[in-house]
């Protein structure tokens, strides 16, 4: 089988917490053709043809998890991108014009091709707001559009509200506001992450237990990690000082995870991060998401393994047209 990983520049991954380097590690552990492409290097503004004729990509040769740079890569080529069985979409959020530009670029593939996950649906789905899609699950979540309509919200909730940037990740952006907090610190807030942000009840369950993360591929569990913040934080981002602990799914959460990736598989979205405070979905991560390397850390399994598993038996759908 012959794969592509779509990626940052390599100096970025972060030996221990990259999830996309443990999978690459598994694809040529089981002697796949495994190639490597650097968005850093590509304009995603050029036209379609010359777009794809200029990818530099690299054969993947080894993979060293523990090495600040894990991939040990050829020099770049041409290739044909429509003769991979496998796209894996490892580029990092901001969804920004860059990361749409990327992903529109790629979504004129032909459908034999297996995209983990569906460039056509990563960007215009909100990870923040696509929860409120399933409300019997969800915490409530309001997404502010206007300056007008964020401080208004904020200064009328009758909780702590924590307040995030609709495209941003791993806790970025985060804050905490109350209906007391200044008009000005507000505008300032606005004034850094508009055009656009979400805002949800902060809920005290993230400090005195955690943030559960149930990563999903190919409608299956693959494993969960719980995430604790750092003492005197409220982030339970593990880009943010979170440590990892074991952590029993509870029924609701399993129920939610059934529903949501039956409903997000027909989009070609197969691999799900999930994220639980409580028994509320506050996140749907569905861009690049992550936390392998903690999940096989605090269950004792390898769930790269059980993803390259399911990939293989998406390939053989996806191949049947």
């Amino acid at each position: 089988m012959k794969a592509l990983i779509v990626g940052e520049p390599t100096p970025t991954m972060q030996p221990g917490l990259d999830t996309g380097v443990l999978i690459a590690k598994e694809m040529l552990d089981r002697e796949f053709s495994v190639d490597y492409v650097d968005m850093g290097a590509i304009d995603w503004r050029k036209e379609g043809a010359q777009y794809f004729a200029e990818l530099p990509i690299q054969k993947l040769v080894k993979v060293i998890p523990s090495q600040k740079e894990p991939f040990i890569l050829l020099e770049s080529r041409k290739e044909d991108v429509s003769s991979y069985d496998v796209i894996w979409q490892r580029l990092d959020p901001p969804v920004n014009e860059r990361y749409i530009g990327h992903m529109k670029q790629f979504s004129v593939l032909p459908k034999k091709i297996l995209q983990i996950n569906n460039p056509n649906w990563t960007w215009p789905l909100s990870e923040h707001l696509l929860p409120q899609s399933y409300p019997e699950f969800a915490v409530t979540t309001w997404e502010c559009d206007s300056e007008e309509k964020f401080i208004a919200l904020v200064k009328s909730a009758k909780t702590e509200v924590v307040a995030k940037p609709l495209h941003f990740f791993s806790g970025v952006g985060i804050e905490f506001f109350n209906s007391k907090t200044l008009d000005s610190e507000l505008h300032e807030y606005w004034r850094r992450w508009k055009p656009s942000v979400a805002v949800q009840p902060f809920l005290k369950e993230v400090t005195n237990q955690g943030d559960l993360r149930i990563l999903i591929m190919n409608l299956k569990v693959v494993g969960s990690v719980l995430r604790r913040p750092k003492m005197g934080s409220r982030l339970a981002n593990l880009h943010q000082g979170a440590s990892a602990h074991a952590f029993t799914p509870t029924a609701k959460q399993l129920r939610a995870c059934e529903v949501i990736s039956r409903d997000l598989y027909s989009k070609g979205l197969y691999l799900l991060g999930l994220d639980f405070i409580g028994d509320f979905l506050t996140e749907v991560n569905i861009t690049c998401p992550s936390a392998v390397p903690q999940i096989n850390r605090v269950m004792n399994i390898e769930a790269e393994k059980i993803m390259v598993d399911e990939m293989v038996k998406l390939i053989s759908i996806c191949s049947m047209g």
